[in-house]
């Protein structure tokens, strides 16, 4: 009964943080996860799961912890928890910006054979994010776009907006073909699927 216990009330405050309840306390939540990693309890994706929201979240201090349970839990464990480090570090989401870091881990995870496609297709958009804006490189667009294509065959259906943003032109300088192509944005956008970005495009350009 007890460990039914400590299972509802971490199976509570994961709810509590994917809701952004105020009430949450974070630190608690933090001391309750470290305690079940080192049970066994969690899988290291749900780890991932569970720093990828700290991460992102709006409550106080929980990008912070977001950042130091991946340095708790170990990210070479899993292609899921280097994932997240790396996409923290380009971003300096929880902690300060190591671009160069970030980028190298993120390609690491693009050849490693024992990362799904998914984590692949993460990985391929945010390199494309770094060559778009320069991110700890030179910007270049040639790259990012044929990033962005790999990402979207691997399934992450929203690099397909950045494709069709390209395509019509909003970014990338002329030299690198960037010029207005309504078609190949508008195939872009519907290969985004029923992300939300891709579909305001494309009931714009109709």
């Amino acid at each position: 009964m007890q460990t039914e216990s400590w299972v509802g009330q971490i199976e509570r405050e994961w709810q509590q943080l994917r809701s952004a309840d105020p009430m949450l306390d974070v630190e608690k939540f933090f001391k309750h996860v470290i305690a079940a990693n080192k049970t066994g309890f969690l899988s290291l994706e749900s780890l991932a799961a569970i720093a990828n929201a700290l991460l992102t979240s709006p409550l106080s201090g929980a990008p912070i912890l977001g950042r130091r349970l991946l340095d708790r839990v170990g990210v070479n464990r899993h292609p899921s928890l280097r994932v997240a480090l790396a996409i923290s570090l380009v971003t300096s989401t929880g902690g300060d910006a190591e671009y160069t870091s970030g980028n190298a881990i993120l390609e690491d995870v693009m050849k490693d054979d024992t990362a799904d496609g998914r984590l692949r297709g993460i990985a391929a958009a945010a390199l494309a994010d770094s060559a778009r804006i320069g991110r700890g490189k030179d910007a270049d667009a040639d790259l990012a776009v044929t990033l962005y294509e790999r990402a979207v065959d691997l399934g992450h259906k929203a690099s397909a907006h950045n494709l069709g943003l390209y395509w019509e032109g909003v970014w990338g300088a002329p030299s690198t073909g960037a010029t207005l192509n309504r078609q190949k944005a508008i195939q872009m956008y519907r290969r985004g699927g029923d992300d939300a970005r891709c579909l305001r495009r494309l009931q714009a350009l109709r």
